[in-house]
C-alpha cells in the first residue's frame, strides 16, 4: 500500500494545507484519507522551536503520520517556507516503515563497559578475612543416633 502526502502552501488564506491520500490496489487509484489546514503563523513558530515541535503541531486527530513520515514531512514543510514552494508532493510505501532503521540496541561491549565503570566504583578496599577460628569445621556437628524419634520402634 501506498501513502501520499500533498503539502500547499496557500498564501490567499495564509495558511498551509496537508492532505494524506493512500492507495488501496494495485491499479494507482488514490482515495484521500484526511486533509488539514494550519494556520501559517503557528507554523512559523513551531519551525523556530524545532523539529519536534513542528511535529506536535502537524499530528492531529484527523492526520497522525508515523514517525517516518513526520520526521519528512517536517523536513519538507521547512524546505518549503525556506525556498518560498508553493507544494511539495510526498510518496510512501509500507515497505518503508518495514525497512526504517531501528535504533540499535547496546552491545555486549557497552554493557561490559557499564559494569567495569560499576566495579571501579566499588574498588576493593572491601576484603573478607577469614581465619580458621570464623570457618565452620565439617565434623563440628554431631547428630546424636537417637531412636526416640524413630516411630517403628
Amino acid at each position: 500500500m501506498k501513502q501520499k502526502y500533498l503539502i500547499l502552501n496557500n498564501d490567499d488564506q495564509k495558511e498551509l494545507i496537508i492532505r494524506e491520500f493512500t492507495e488501496l490496489d494495485d491499479k494507482g487509484v488514490l482515495l484521500l484519507l484526511a486533509e488539514e489546514k494550519y494556520d501559517v503563523k503557528a507554523i512559523k513558530s513551531a519551525i523556530k522551536k524545532g523539529k519536534k515541535a513542528l511535529i506536535s503541531v502537524l499530528r492531529t486527530k484527523k492526520l497522525y503520520p508515523p514517525s517516518l513520515y513526520a520526521d519528512k514531512i517536517v523536513e519538507s514543510v521547512i524546505l518549503m517556507f525556506r525556498e518560498k514552494k508553493q507544494s511539495i508532493e510526498l510518496l510512501f510505501g509500507d515497505i518503508d516503515l518495514l525497512t526504517k532503521k531501528k535504533k540499535e540496541s547496546e552491545t555486549f561491549k557497552d554493557v561490559e563497559k557499564e559494569v567495569n565503570e560499576i566495579d571501579e566504583l566499588l574498588g576493593d578496599d572491601f576484603k573478607e578475612k577469614f581465619d580458621d577460628d570464623n570457618l565452620i569445621k565439617k565434623d563440628s556437628l554431631i547428630i546424636e543416633d537417637d531412636k526416640s524419634f524413630d516411630i517403628d520402634g
